[in-house]
């Protein structure tokens, strides 16, 4: 073998060496050099081809293309290369080009995968009638290609149903087939004969895992439907917008974080694929939440952004209303709010924005009216029980609180909140190794949220377990670094072991985040008065003091 061949067979071995790992473009760059030698045309064909699949790993589907056009020039009727370049002008919504390619397979190479290309394309453009008879056209063993009748079963809704079960038949795993099924079967409410058709999907079917998702949402079970949510949207890479869902599922448990993470990325979806489908539902959702997480500002640019025209308008004015009354007279913002609620007793963002009103002036008792009268209305609503048990702990009805629990719990043993909600009662009731024990289980449930690890801590300092306290502030630090008590509450656990200077830096960052507090400061000069820095205590002192007549002067 000549050393130019045994060069040319190294860079290959080489290109493909840096494809695995993922490296597409030394990988490209590699192939190039490859070309360089003489190679038969077969050889080119390949290297080609090999080309273009690295620009489509890339995304870069003109170069793809071109590359699959050159290897084309060579031999007209390489099935590889065609097929590529169908799939490019197909996905790039080029239809008639890639009708144009899908005609010439169908006359050189008569199979089904041809047919269901030219089938495919017909349909996208809106060729309906031409496909059906097409399709009569076809012999017998072609037409029970299982992917052809599903293409056919889609503008065929008479028969669509006749036709998927006829595919099933044929093969019972058929993922589409399996999938069209189960949303059947879903919209009409049999949720027991959908799921197993979400099982024979496969289980890595993200829209199979959605649907499961969707079945566990209708049936109360908002843990469940969040993890087929997200599992779908792992597999699915953003073919399709699943957060949406998800965010109504998080918002069902009372994770309004991550519900308004998923609403923004499913708004950002929309925009990149100018869907607006459900989008005024999504602003809304987002001001909604952002009302609860006190803020106004951000709530009033989701809420502007829904049209005249859609049925959740008149909701979102009632929130503005609130919000433009909240800046200035909470008191007249209820009085507004309760007008309202004359006439409109069972909307349920009336009667949660003015529980929250009356839980801002701490009219708990009120509050826990509201929400009592909500569940009337809405009984099987985790989010009101959720809600009417803080507000409950709020108002130190404990013994009423831990038995709304308790009948909770036996429904919804997975969800987070309720060991929230009994870790605030233990630590109330200052029984602190069952605080300890019930915020241990909240996070088993929920690894991400900021507050829990904080709760944590602050549970541990009570204890004296400065040690443990100080991993667990560290957790609600990484997790949100921009809230001041966490640095507060780790400079606690430093003073605990005394060790003052760390102490220092905590306490100093926690008046950094929030200048108004007083608390950080006197805490500040405290342990400025361990270390016995004269320069310190002076500084520390004199923001004491300053923040001390502000005060008074406030008073």
């Amino acid at each position: 073998m000549e050393n130019h061949e045994i060069e040319k067979i190294e860079l290959i071995k080489k290109a493909f060496e840096f494809k695995s790992q993922k490296k597409y473009k030394k990988a490209i760059e590699t192939l190039y050099k490859v070309l360089e030698y003489q190679n038969n045309d077969n050889d080119n064909i390949e290297i080609l081809y090999q080309l273009g699949e690295l620009y489509l790993l890339l995304e870069n589907y003109d170069r793809a293309l071109d590359q699959f056009q050159k290897a084309l020039s060579i031999n007209t009727n390489d099935q590889d290369c065609n097929q590529k370049c169908f799939e490019i002008y197909f996905k790039t919504n080029q239809f008639n080009k890639a009708l144009k390619i899908a005609t010439k397979m169908c006359e050189n190479i008569k199979s089904a995968k041809s047919y269901y290309n030219y089938i495919k394309t017909l349909i996208a453009t809106d060729k309906k009638q031409d496909a059906i008879e097409f399709f009569n056209k076809l012999n017998e063993p072609i037409k029970l290609d299982t992917d052809i009748l599903y293409l056919i079963s889609t503008i065929s809704e008479n028969k669509k149903e006749i036709m998927l079960k006829r595919i099933l038949e044929l093969d019972m795993y058929h993922p589409k087939a399996n999938v069209e099924m189960a949303k059947i079967e879903y919209e009409r409410g049999n949720f027991d004969k959908a799921i197993p058709y979400c099982i024979n999907a496969d289980e890595d079917n993200a829209e199979a895992l959605y649907y499961l998702g969707k079945i566990e949402s209708a049936r109360k079970n908002y843990s469940k439907a969040v993890e087929h949510y997200i599992k779908a949207i792992e597999l699915d890479k953003d073919e399709h917008d699943f957060y949406l869902d998800l965010a109504k599922s998080y918002i069902d448990v009372s994770w309004l974080d991550e519900a308004l993470i998923a609403l923004r990325k499913s708004i950002n979806m929309a925009i990149v694929k100018n869907n607006n489908e459900n989008i005024d539902e999504k602003h809304f959702l987002s001001g909604w939440i952002l009302i609860k997480k006190n803020e106004p500002s951000k709530a009033l640019l989701s809420l502007n952004l829904i049209k005249k025209d859609s049925k959740l308008y008149p909701n979102a004015q009632i929130l503005i209303q609130v919000i433009n009354l909240k800046n200035s007279n909470l008191a007249k913002a209820i009085k507004k709010l309760e007008e309202y609620f004359k006439t409109e007793k069972e909307n349920g963002i009336l009667l949660d924005t003015l529980a929250l009103c009356y839980k801002e002036l701490k009219l708990y008792k009120k509050a826990i009216e509201i929400y009592k009268q909500g569940l009337k209305i809405y009984p099987n609503s985790i989010y009101y029980t959720l809600e009417l048990i803080d507000l409950l702990i709020d108002n130190k009805n404990y013994d009423e609180a831990m038995k709304l629990i308790e009948e909770f719990s036996s429904e919804h043993k997975n969800c987070a909140s309720i060991y929230n909600s009994l870790a605030r009662i233990y630590y109330r009731l200052n029984d602190l190794n069952k605080a300890y024990e019930a915020i241990k289980e909240y996070i088993k449930l929920d690894k991400n949220n900021s507050e829990s690890y904080y709760f944590q801590g602050l549970i541990l300092n009570d204890m004296n377990n400065f040690d443990e306290a100080k991993t667990s502030i560290y957790n609600a630090i990484n997790i949100n670094p921009l809230i001041a008590k966490y640095y507060s509450q780790m400079a606690r656990s430093y003073k605990g072991l005394n060790e003052y200077e760390n102490a220092l830096i905590y306490a100093r960052e926690a008046i950094e985040i929030d200048q108004s507090e007083i608390n950080y400061k006197k805490q500040a000069y405290d342990i400025s008065l361990l270390i016995g820095n004269e320069e310190q205590i002076k500084h520390f002192k004199k923001q004491l003091e300053r923040s001390e007549k502000f005060l008074k002067l406030r008073k």
